[in-house]
This record gives C-alpha cells, structure tokens and sequence, in this order.
C-alpha cells in the first residue's frame, strides 16, 4: 500500500505546488492545528473527493495518529456533511426562501454523538463543507469554531488542507486517465 511520501514523490512535475504544499501542510511541526486535526481534516477532505488512491494513503497515515473512536468521527463528518451540504446548499440557493422555514426532518444526532472533542468534529465537518462548497455549512462551523476559542489562522489552515487535498485529488483523476 502506498504511503503519504511515495505519493508525493509520485506527484509529476506540472503539479510540483501541490506536492509541496501536500507535504508542507501535512508536516505537524510549526502547524496551528495538532497532529490529529491536521490528519482529521485531510482524511475527512480524501473522503469528500472521493478518490480512491488518497483515501487509501490517508487511512494508512491517519491509522498511526487518530484512536479507532476518531476515525469513526471523521466518517461521520464526512458522511453527515455529505448530507447536509446538499441539503443547506440547496435552501441557500434556491430563489424560493420557503424552504428554510420548513422543518429538515433529517436525521443528524451523529453531530452531536460522535465520541470527540467537539472543536475536533467541527474541523473535520468544516474541511468536508468547503469541499462540498457548502457556504451555510461553511459558516455555521466555522462560527462553531470561533466560539470555542479557534482562531481565524487556524480556521484558515483548514481550508487550506481541504483545498490541498482536492488538489491531490484532480492530480490523480488527471493521472490516470492517461
């Protein structure tokens, strides 16, 4: 199975910044975010593209930081955000405002039961919603995050992993369809 290294080594060269910012943003030391968001948030972001070789290469590297309970949290991020970001985005942008005043009736008790630390669940919800381009979604967690003492750079590099992530990502769509 590959690793994180192999597959930045593998990067070709007209994709040479998302190497760099792969390996730059994946390297814990001198990070705002710990080594658990940081590895959270770029497998929770893998799940979001969807695509199978980053995923695989995340799992491996996030199975040696993230507790099994962790890795659970990132798939209910990511599957619940997967949800609700079709849903909110399509409240947000429909012409029709009526839709917000009707109830959801959609199940999400995994947002409040996923067995983390909050501010560590709403990263992870946070990488998977700028994915998604969710701007509802995007706002209500990084509000979330604010109020429970994260700052804006730290808010900042998880976009940032997230939009690094799907970059991997198309180079390896790109990759191989050749």
């Amino acid at each position: 199975m590959q690793n994180l290294e192999s597959l930045t080594k593998s990067i070709p060269e007209y994709a040479r910044d998302v190497k760099i910012n792969l390996q730059t943003l994946l390297n814990t030391e001198n990070q705002t975010l710990t080594q658990k968001q940081i590895f959270g948030a770029a497998l929770a972001s893998a799940y979001a593209t969807k695509e199978k070789t980053l995923i695989k290469v995340l799992q491996n590297e996030a199975q040696n930081i993230l507790s099994e309970v962790q890795l659970k949290a990132v798939k209910t991020a990511s599957a619940l955000m997967a949800m609700n970001n079709i849903y909110y985005r399509f409240l947000h942008i429909s012409a029709d405002k009526e839709y917000s005043q009707l109830p959801a009736g959609l199940r999400m008790r995994g947002i409040l039961d996923h067995g983390i630390e909050k501010i560590d669940f709403e990263i992870f919800s946070l990488a998977v919603s700028i994915i998604n381009g969710c701007g509802m979604c995007i706002d209500a967690h990084a509000n979330q995050l604010l109020k429970h003492g994260m700052s804006k750079s730290q808010i900042q590099m998880t976009a940032k992993i997230a939009a690094v992530v799907n970059s991997a990502a198309q180079v390896l769509i790109i990759e191989n369809q050749e």
